[in-house]
């Protein structure tokens, strides 16, 4: 069922916001893109992932249990090229891991959130900041840890296998104070304020084809959840083609099929065990103007170790 957001919920969660507009996009994306040589196909970085998706977020490096993540982020979120953001168990999502980063009260404020597979063979990382002078910066990462090799067809699957867990996004509104970032200092005026970015909650469920190489899903009960849980609309991952290597591309549309965005992942680990990717879109709440979302998912194959509650109800994959 469509979960919309209501003009009541809407009109509350702009009041709570410290910003009446959302933050654009920073524009600047990571220096590593690659050339390619079709002029209609997306700039790609030197790990695969799309612009659109990847955007500001050049690398990450995350270590399951660690209170640490490492981030080359372009820029401003630390004077080191690589900023290490510390765990802050307080940010967390269902499924997702927190990591935090803000070097004094009026430098931007950046949370990371991270996760991987049970059997380590894939691993996602989303990074965003809550704005400032009318920008800000995000991006997702995502790569296989391991050796790949693909989900081999066999009866009764004929390489229909699915994926399932929880989502999580950041969206470009500041989360209402009190909240995570560094106390602003009584001086500070708003137009040099950083926010902090509002989280977003969420479950995706995904098929994948590898008889056909395709692979297609939704993201559902979304909710903002640094605004009392304020419900959002699905999203749908319309289908893309995978790879040899497992990778992938895809458009986004909402539930009355207008393109919002784009989405990108990676298949990892041994018969396609997992899966972790980045969502990116904009535009989706018709009363709202440059709102955007970057979005983070790491799922294991249903039938796997660490599988979501969901999959018991889907033909095992074996």
């Amino acid at each position: 069922m469509t979960r919309l957001l209501t003009t009541a919920a809407l009109m509350a969660l702009l009041a709570a916001c410290d910003n009446s507009q959302p933050f654009t996009f920073n524009g600047a994306t990571t220096e590593d893109e690659e050339v390619v040589e079709d002029p209609d196909a997306e700039p790609v970085s030197e790990a695969g992932i799309p612009e659109s998706v990847g955007n500001n977020l050049e690398t990450a490096t995350y270590r399951p249990g660690g209170n640490f993540l490492s981030v080359q982020m372009y820029s401003l979120d630390s004077t080191p090229v690589t900023a290490v953001y510390e765990r802050n168990a307080a940010l967390d999502v269902p499924g997702y891991r927190a990591f935090s980063q803000q070097e004094d009260p009026l430098d931007r404020m950046f949370i990371g959130m991270a996760q991987q597979t049970a059997d380590g063979g894939t691993t996602g990382v989303l990074v965003m900041d809550g704005g400032q002078f009318n920008k800000f910066f995000g991006g997702v990462y995502y790569e296989q840890s391991g050796a790949y090799s693909a989900h081999v067809p066999n009866q009764p699957d004929n390489g229909l296998v699915s994926y399932a867990g929880k989502y999580v996004g950041m969206l470009n509104i500041d989360a209402p104070r009190p909240n995570e970032a560094l106390p602003l200092p009584a001086s500070a005026d708003p137009a040099i304020s950083p926010g902090q970015p509002a989280r977003v909650s969420g479950d995706i469920f995904i098929n994948a084809d590898f008889a056909d190489n395709t692979v297609n899903g939704a993201v559902f009960n979304r909710q903002v959840v640094d605004l009392g849980n304020a419900p959002l609309d699905d999203i749908f991952l319309i289908v893309a083609d995978v790879d040899e290597d497992g990778r992938f591309t895809g458009d986004v549309e909402d539930p009355g099929q207008t393109g919002i965005g784009s989405w990108a992942g990676t298949f990892g680990g041994v018969q396609a065990s997992g899966i972790a990717g980045g969502v990116a879109i904009e535009d989706f709440i018709p009363t709202v103007e440059n709102e955007a979302e970057f979005g983070l998912f790491v799922l294991n194959k249903c039938g796997t170790r660490g599988d979501a509650a969901i999959c018991d109800d889907v033909q095992p994959n074996f």
